[in-house]
Parts: structure tokens; sequence; C-alpha cells
């Protein structure tokens, strides 16, 4: 730990919260860079293998006053591998758009935070799209990606159920397997381990049928092949599912242009393409982050936030990306190998509610093997303050109201699968603890089973909606026995009941445990000022309980910012990772099984994975060799460079403009004019107003 002593740090309101501290971007990148084991040892499963981290830094971040959202930011990759000694990489994923970024010394496309806010007046809004529509098109970027989401591995031969005539053909073929960097804007984009280094779009092709993700469903009508929905083709969830038994991955993506709003995919073990693209009818287009998925059925999130561009024109007009209070809170499940409408079912609460991840769902079976129902997990806000909030943009007086005292929770649903053709119902509805909890994460061999742990991220204090705004510190690892506590709040009836099962706060269940009273409800508290990510479970290899494993995570010491809350840039003030015994998280810091110092910090961000030393030995092979991918802090210098002489020399006063730039400005100016008239009489009524 570090001696240096704690000093209060200086208010800077004119930083954004989430540009600030340790959430601030990092330049420097580092490849295959040795670090020590500060404390303790590394555990053999983790030998070989690589943690990775994704999470958006935004190489030119806005200036003051500029919109900027936490889920803005050009992609990066910080990842340990676990090599004869750990070592450190962190790459930037080299998208067009991070070229785009370079030679415009800002980024082209809008911000999240502009889209949601209720000040945007239409025409900054039209005008923002307007003008990254044609700074793609004229750099013929066809993917408007970041990548900056999550990291899943995915490939042929995955899954543990295989059976010995798959095993035989695997072998005969060659590996496939590799890491997709993903994001809602784009399709997957693949990496090569251990160095960290683009490939490029991994569009999912099928191998028997040639089709890709850029693949319309269906028969093009001759408008839609020059319209918007042509653009999100090839778009895809942010979080697909990876089924550990049979290896299938399923995934779906969203249309905000074109009817049906939702397209469902499954890829099974072998790349086949078994369902693809099936619409799934949602009503409008909507802003889905994550969805749930069993052995059996998949479960969609219809929830309440629209993404619509209707909602410009709507009296009185709301932004694109609107949380609609008027709308329920569906949940679309239907099989997984869908292959009909009449197989979709709907569920419905009426009150509107928010889940950005699902933690885990299952299947319920009678003793003939029939469903009986379906169990699903999920973090639940009550109201859409988060989204906000995480933009650092006002919240509607409405989500100020609902979102009192909101605190996003652990929620267990329950949904009656034996009379879904007379009425479907949600049989039970409760919050498993009173504790804010985020990040869910459980041993990936446990996915779509009825896994007994949990783990994710809460804080001793406040709540994630609340401190967003000031930029939300996760200071304790939780790790909840879901299983004894859904026990318990079925025991208290059925129907939807919001009373927590375990109402205690964190302080009581960190002071429960100190006195030896153990429950279902453990957490490992760090230590002041040190502040965590998402944890990823790994299990040992000669597991005795289900918890038998580590928790990895990244790990921050505020004491290395300045007064002002600038972060040091010191050799010494660089972030560790963390390896955690899982099994013992609740005794402390004696749980503490391995601190790993970093050269530099990793800012605060999103989803990661573990990918073992048997994965990575099937990581597929490369045709060609990779063009060499630059260090990021060289790119930027080189960038401002050409961007200086670029204005003082090569910017000639007057050149002959091609026909398509002359219609294009030819359109352009009168839009402008009007979109100028209207910004001019927005501004008179507001001041006379």
């Amino acid at each position: 730990m570090s001696d240096r002593p704690r000093q209060p740090h200086t208010q800077q309101p004119h930083i954004h919260p989430f540009l600030k501290g340790n959430f601030a971007p990092v330049i420097n990148e580092y490849v295959s860079h040795p670090c020590k084991v500060v404390h303790g040892e590394i555990p053999p499963e983790l030998v070989g293998g690589q943690y990775i981290r994704n999470g958006g830094n935004p190489v030119y971040p806005p200036e003051q006053g500029r919109h900027y959202h936490w889920f803005d930011g050009d992609g990066m990759l910080h990842g340990v591998f676990f090599g004869s000694q750990p070592m450190y990489t962190n790459r930037q994923l080299a998208t067009p758009l991070l070229s785009m970024t370079l030679l415009l010394l800002r980024s082209p496309l809008p911000s999240i935070a502009l889209l949601i806010s209720p000040l945007s007046s239409l025409h900054r809004i039209v005008v923002a799209i307007i003008q990254a529509f044609f700074i793609a098109v004229r750099a013929r970027m066809g993917v408007l990606s970041v990548a900056n989401t999550s990291v899943i591995w995915w490939g042929r031969g995955l899954g543990s159920g295989e059976s010995d005539e798959d095993e035989v053909e695997e072998a005969l073929e060659d590996d496939d397997q590799r890491l997709l960097a993903t994001c809602e804007s784009g399709p997957p984009l693949e990496v090569r381990l251990p160095e960290l280094q683009t490939v490029g779009w991994d569009r999912l092709k099928d191998a028997d049928s040639d089709e890709t993700l850029a693949s319309r469903r269906g028969t093009w009508q001759w408008w839609k092949r020059y319209g918007l929905s042509r653009v999100q083709e090839d778009w895809i969830t942010a979080h697909p599912r990876v089924d550990p038994i049979d290896g299938s991955l399923i995934l779906y993506s969203t249309q905000m242009f074109d009817a049906p709003h939702v397209r469902y995919s499954v890829i099974d073990r072998k790349g086949r393409h078994v369902v693809w693209k099936q619409g799934i009818d949602v009503g409008r287009a909507k802003m889905m982050h994550d969805f749930a998925a069993t052995r059996t059925r998949t479960i969609l999130l219809n929830l309440p936030l629209t993404l619509a561009p209707h909602n410009l024109f709507s009296r009185p007009p709301v932004p694109l990306i609107h949380f609609d209070r008027s709308l329920p809170s569906e949940f679309v499940i239907f099989p997984r190998l869908l292959t009909s409408s009449q197989e979709v079912v709907r569920f419905q609460d009426p009150e509107p509610s928010l889940i950005f991840h699902t933690a885990n769902a299952w299947d319920e079976l009678d003793l003939t093997g029939e469903l009986k129902g379906i169990h699903m997990l999920g973090c639940r806000f009550r109201s859409a303050k988060l989204v906000y909030a995480a933009g650092a943009v006002d919240v509607p007086l409405v989500e100020k109201d609902y979102g009192e005292n909101d605190v996003v929770r652990l929620q267990y649903y329950r949904f009656d699968m034996e009379h879904t053709k007379e009425a479907p119902a949600i049989s039970h509805s409760f919050p498993l603890s009173a504790i804010p909890f985020e990040f869910p994460t459980l041993p990936a061999h446990m996915g779509m089973s009825s896994a007994r742990y949990v783990y994710g991220c809460t804080m001793q204090a406040g709540s994630f909606d609340e401190r967003l705004g000031g930029a939300a510190k996760v200071d304790c690892i939780a790790k909840i026995d879901v299983l004894e506590l859904i026990q318990r709040g079925q025991e208290r009836g059925k129907g939807k009941n919001m009373e927590p099962v375990d109402s205690r706060s964190s302080a009581q269940i960190l002071a429960d445990w100190e006195q030896g009273i153990k429950g279902p409800i453990e957490l490992f508290r760090f230590p002041q000022g040190w502040y965590a990510q998402e944890p990823r479970f790994v299990p040992k290899e000669q597991a005795h309980s289900e918890d038998d494993g580590y928790l990895l995570t990244y790990v921050y010491d505020e004491v290395y910012l300045e007064s002002d809350g600038t972060p040091s840039t010191a050799p010494y003030a660089g972030s560790e990772l963390w390896v955690i015994d899982a099994r013992n998280m609740a005794q402390g810091m004696s749980a503490l099984v391995a601190r790993i110092k970093l050269p530099q910090r990793v800012p605060y961000g999103l989803h990661g994975t573990f990918v073992p030393a048997s994965s990575i030995r099937r990581q597929r092979g490369l045709c060609e060799g990779l063009p060499p991918q630059d260090l990021l802090q060289d790119q930027v210098a080189r960038s401002r460079l050409q961007h200086f002489v670029s204005i003082v020399f090569n910017r000639p006063m007057y050149r002959e403009k091609s026909r398509v730039e002359r219609i294009i400005l030819a359109v352009m100016l009168p839009v402008g004019l009007a979109m100028f008239a209207l910004a001019v009489q927005e501004a008179v009524l507001y001041a006379t107003s």
C-alpha cells in the first residue's frame, strides 16, 4: 500500500465528472510490459491465460461545455498475460472512427449526452447526425462503431458437451476461436492475443452459405438500398451470449429505422447460422443493452427506453433517446431455435423499469422434462436517472420524482411457462437484497444453469445512480447466494413484492461478518481510497465448491490523484490487478491472493473476460501478418503535427469541387440557413418566456 498521505481534492466543476480522476483517458500504450507481483503468488489456473477489459478511452476528449457521456469514447483494451511473469498490454482499438478522430482532432460522432438531453433542440440533433453521416460517407468508413463496451471469446469448438464425433471433427478442422470486442453500433471486432492487435471486423460468416452480418434478411426494397436502415444492417448487441455446454453464440440486433426493430440470430459451435436475423416485434425502436438466455429459451428486455427518430417530432418533443413512462416493462420469451412468431410469449410488468445487465437465467423443468418456469436475475432501476447521470445531463423532473432513493438492485423474476396460452404471468418478482448491485458476473461454465453465487460491484454508501453524477466508484465486491435468497423470497408468497429479501445495508453486512454472523451476502471491502471495477471469476482446477476460485479486478488507489484531482503520471502511480479468493472473500485483505503492479493506471471502465491458456492455443491463425499498429502516443503526436502543417501550408484558398460535393453543398446551404433560423427563433422564445 502507498505511504503517500491522502489529501482532499479540489473540486473541478468545469471538467466532466467522467473525464477527471481515474475516469480520465490515458494516451500511452504498453505492449507486453513486464509487471512485478508485489504481494502473494500467481495461481496456477491463471498461468498461460490473459485477463482483458474493455472501455471507452476518448483520444480527444470534448472541450469544456461540450456534451460527453460515459458510454462515448474510442475503445481501449487493457490486458494482463500470465506468462513466466505478468505482462501488461493496453491498445486502442484501430477502428476507422479512430483514424477519423485523429484526423479531425475530435470525435466525428455526436455524444449520447446530446441525444438524451431534454435541452437539446431539434436542429442541433439533426445537424449532428447529418454531419456524422456525411463524414462517414466521405471517409468511406462503413462502420460507425468504437467497439468500446465488452469482449467475448468465441469460435468453433467451444462448449463442454460435445460428443466424441464432434471431438474428432473439430480435431481435423483449423482452430477458429478469437477475441471479439463489441458495441451496439457495429459488428464485433476481432483482436489478436496476447498483443491485443486489431485484426478487423468479424461479420460472423457462415462457411456453407457465405451469409454474413452484412447480408440483408429477405429482399431489399429499392428505396431501402439507400436508406439509413442499411447502415445498421451489421449491428449486434454488445452482450452476445455463449452457451457453455453446446458453444452456441446467441445474439440480436436492433433497428432504429426499419421494422421489425429487433432481429435475432443463433450460430452453432461449427459456425453455422441455425437462426438468422429472425424478426421480433417490440413495438418501436428501443435502446436494448442486454438480454438473457437459458438452455432452451431467450429473453429480450423490451423496456421503455425508446430510441426512435419520431420522438423528435412528437408534441411536446422529447429527446431521441427517451424513457417513455407510458410503456410497461415487457419481457419477450421464445424458444432459442425460433421458427415462428407464434412461439413468442410476452410477459408484462405495468411498472416501467430499466435493466442494463442481466446476471443469469435458467429453466425450471418438471419430472417429465417439460418446462414449468423460467428464472431470471437482472440489475433493476426504477427510473432512468443513470442514463442522464452518466452524461452529466440534468435529470428530467419526472425521473427525479420516480427516481428518488432509486437503488439498482439484483431483481429476481419467475415467468410461469405452464399457462402461457391463457394469461402469461410473472409469478414472482422481488429484489434479493437492499444493497446497490451492478456489473454482475458468475463462473462462465455455470451460465444458463441454477448457479448459486453471483458476484458484482457495490459500495458502502450511496447508490450507482446517485453517485454517477459525481462519478460512481466501487469500493466493495459482493458475492450473493442467490438460491438461498430466492427460496426465502418465494416463501413470502407469489406476486410482486418490492421489499428486499435481505434488507441489510452494506455497513450492516460488514459488521455482521466481523462479529462472526454469516449470511447469504459476503462483501470484500477495499482499503480506504481504493476503488475497483467489474470482477471476473476464474475457477480452480480442482474446485471443491462452486465458489472455489478467484476474482480478478483492476484496482486504483486515489492517493495518486493530485490536489486538483489530476491523476499522477509517475511510474509508481499505476493501477494494480488484484486476485481475490472468492471462497473466503468476506475475510477481507487476508483473502487477497496476489497484487500485480501495472506501469500506468487503468481508467474505470466496463466489461472484461479471462481467456485460459487452453483457449489461447486454439486462437485462429491469420492468412497474412498484421500491418504494424503504431503506439497511440505516436499516432496522437503525428496527428497534431499533420493538423498544424495542414493549416499552415497545405490548405488552398480555393479548389475545384467535385460534382457530388457541389450537390451536397447546394442542399446543405438552405438546410443550414433553415436550422440557423430555428436556432434564432428558439433563442427569442427562450428570452421572452
